[in-house]
């Protein structure tokens, strides 16, 4: 047998009594009219979003699985080659919009729902797999969503300025798969017969996203390894079920998900957010970083050894490794459970005071205060955040209609992304995307042709090079000398919306 982690924090064994349906039902009365409402929010005029949102390359990818879900093509790029965004929830949902006739943007909005109630359900499974306390659920879910110091928005937190719009989005659903995950570990290490159902999850989730996946997983083997009492027989069942799941994914018929950890598109590719700066940073960590003494204080030695590995692994973000900067969420996430320990205590310390009612009170208070002003809250960020400028997709839809869809057209950074949405193929896109092998070259020549250096002859000689005659920007964001550039040297300019289209020949 293995020794426990310290105090003992294990799953519910007790038979439900009034006490525990309380906590129950207020994590249903809130929590799900909540997360429904966040739903709502996403799936609220998703062609408004601005440019640099990972709406348009679902979008993208969805469009082209509608139109052939058995023999897709690259969804970006005039290529045959397969893409990463061809993973079981987009087929899924692809082959439902074409038996009942729905579109992508319908797909969009479903998922934004599914999303948040597979976050609901992981959050009560992870949290009474891993709490006795009845309260443990409710509280878990207060701490994901109410301790930001300040809104944040970027795929991967939970906080809910971001699940607003990204409710949807597969990251987010592997955020709700992994809390799953790891309420499945902890019941499989009692009882090892239920380990089997961490293996279609666990496939699952790989193929669906790698990245996501993998910071489950991370979570899922500390537990095993070191939260509470078992036998080695158990430890092995969750291991090799894990691992007999992630084997699973190379039978995928779109892609290997195994080779995708090791191909990314530009592996010199350097732009995205600045997940080593003070405002992420700020974010991150206040009020989080209270959870370390909650960690502490309850001797959680598996969340401490998860928070060390993601750490470590964002650490290394600073050395040059792509993607390690997105280890900074899971980190959040540990000590934001680390603050719901500390308050479980605090609700445990009470039944044994006189004023015990009392903190239930104002816990109970506040849970209503929270489930009435915050959505507010964020219907008024909504208001200011949702539509910034006109339509993108729509001034993109009119640029390119008179355009065939695998004739790719050079998109100005982030343009690239509604322009491709669309069902227009692009000379690049602005992301290091696995699987376009020459993708370095394509973005290098894409920023060559709105570079204001060019002579016209030059200019166009690149285009035909590269089968492109249109160049897409918005011009507000192109530096002026590279603006009057192409202003001199097209034969036509186009204008919709903030967008401008400059045909370099006819």
């Amino acid at each position: 047998m293995r020794k426990t982690d310290g105090n003992r924090t294990g799953a519910a064994t007790d038979v439900p009594s009034r006490a525990s349906v309380l906590p129950n039902i207020l994590f249903v009365v809130v929590c799900v009219p909540f997360f429904m409402f966040l739903a709502w929010l996403s799936a609220m005029d998703m062609t408004w979003e601005h440019g640099g949102r990972d709406i348009w390359q679902h979008a993208a990818a969805l469009r082209e699985l509608i139109n052939n879900p058995y023999a897709p093509t690259n969804p970006f790029i005039d290529d045959a080659t397969g893409s990463r965004h061809f993973h079981p929830l987009w087929v899924g949902g692809a082959l439902i919009a074409r038996a009942l006739g729905l579109d992508e943007w319908a797909i969009l909005a479903g998922a934004a729902y599914l999303s948040l109630t597979v976050l609901a359900l992981g959050i009560y499974m992870f949290a009474r797999a891993f709490q006795s306390s009845p309260w443990s659920p409710l509280v878990v879910f207060m701490c994901l969503m109410a301790t930001w110091v300040a809104p944040i928005q970027h795929t991967g937190y939970i906080a809910p300025s971001t699940l607003q719009y990204a409710a949807g989005y597969p990251a987010t659903l592997l955020v709700g798969a992994s809390l799953a995950l790891w309420g499945i570990t902890l019941r499989a290490l009692e009882r090892p017969a239920l380990a089997w159902w961490l293996v279609p999850l666990s496939a699952f989730m790989f193929a669906t996203h790698q990245l996501g996946a993998a910071i489950g997983f991370v979570g899922a083997g500390c537990f095993a390894l070191f939260h509470r009492a078992g036998t080695w027989a158990s430890l092995v069942a969750v291991i090799a079920a894990m691992l007999a799941g992630i084997v699973a994914t190379v039978f995928w018929p779109y892609h290997n998900p195994l080779a995708l950890v090791f191909r990314p598109g530009n592996s010199d590719w350097t732009g995205g957010a600045d997940f080593y700066g003070a405002d992420y940073l700020t974010v991150a960590f206040v009020p989080a970083a209270i959870g370390l003494v909650g960690l502490l204080r309850s001797k959680q030695i598996a969340l401490l050894a998860a928070l060390g590995v993601y750490a470590c692994v964002y650490l290394l973000g600073l050395a040059g490794i792509q993607l390690a900067g997105r280890f900074l969420m899971p980190v959040t996430l540990v000590l934001q459970l680390g603050m719901a320990l500390l308050i479980l205590d605090l609700i445990e310390t009470s039944h044994h005071r006189p004023d015990g009612k009392v903190v239930l009170g104002v816990l109970v208070t506040a849970v209503a205060l929270f489930h009435i002003l915050f959505p507010t809250h964020l219907g008024r960020l909504t208001a200011d955040d949702k539509r910034p400028s006109p339509n993108l997709y729509a001034a993109a839809q009119a640029l390119t209609d008179d355009i065939p869809d695998h004739q790719e057209v050079a998109a100005h950074p982030h343009v690239a992304w509604p322009v491709v949405a669309t069902g227009q193929r692009a000379l690049s896109i602005p992301w290091p995307e696995p699987l376009i092998d020459d993708l370095a070259m394509r973005q290098a020549a894409t920023a060559a042709l709105f570079s204001a250096d060019l002579t016209a002859a030059d200019r166009i000689a690149l285009a035909r090079a590269h089968g492109v005659r249109s160049l897409i920007v918005d011009p507000a964001r192109l530096h002026p000398d590279a603006l009057a550039a192409l202003e001199d040297q097209a034969v036509s300019r186009a204008t919709s919306g903030n967008l401008s289209r400059f045909d370099l020949y006819d």
